[in-house]
């Protein structure tokens, strides 16, 4: 009888603390999936930012080292074509075709050469090109983000390099982070404006006059 009653004594001691001691438990748990949670997060919009720095990194040191003028050739657009979203891709092909096509014409006429649909470097706000880059910094997204670029172009013939800060607007595809749009530094002349889809869309809508 007194076995019965000690056990029932300890079970009604012993209960609310197991009870407590659960919760304790369930709220370490939940805690710990929380800061797991939030540290994978973190880890995750830090592989972003890394993964966007690389595509755009690489593509500025090929440009650097193919270093394309006028509209881009079949090897050239080849080259960058893994960089390119496929609406970029596309405008740049129909660009290039559109260049192809204005050669035939002339060389069918026997007439003078047309002059070119795009003079310099499409990429860069500077259409004399970018000896350098450097990325400043780049806000991402979870379907977009952007990466500010700043470029420098030396010449011996100029009294100081030539800065200016490009934007580079990317978005996600199935192959990751890819370049969409560039979004040239305002400035003067010779200095671009707008965006490279826009200065492309503009091109080949009139096809006539050199884009400067």
């Amino acid at each position: 009888m007194h076995g019965k009653l000690w056990c029932s004594t300890i079970n009604e001691v012993m209960e609310p603390i197991v009870q407590r001691m659960e919760k304790q438990v369930v709220k370490c748990i939940a805690r710990s999936w929380l800061i797991g949670t939030a540290l994978l997060l973190a880890g995750c919009a830090g592989g972003d930012e890394s993964r966007a720095r690389d595509v755009v990194s690489s593509f500025y040191k090929m440009h650097q080292s193919v270093r394309p003028i006028g509209a881009l050739t079949l090897n050239e657009l080849i080259t960058f074509r893994h960089f390119m979203s496929v609406n970029l891709f596309d405008l740049l092909k129909d660009t290039s075709v559109a260049e192809e096509a204005r050669i035939a014409q002339s060389a069918q006429a026997d007439a003078d050469p047309l002059p070119p649909l795009v003079e310099g470097d499409i990429f860069t706000g500077n259409p004399a090109g970018a000896s350098t880059f450097r990325i400043v910094n780049c806000d991402i997204g979870e379907r977009d983000s952007k990466c500010a670029v700043e470029l420098i172009y030396s010449d011996a013939k100029l009294k100081a390099p030539a800065k200016w800060t490009d934007q580079v607007l990317l978005t996600r595809d199935a192959r990751g982070w890819v370049i969409d749009n560039i979004e040239y530094a305002k400035g003067a002349a010779p200095m671009r404006s707008g965006t490279l889809q826009a200065v492309l869309t503009k091109l080949l809508k009139r096809d006539t006059l050199p884009l400067q």
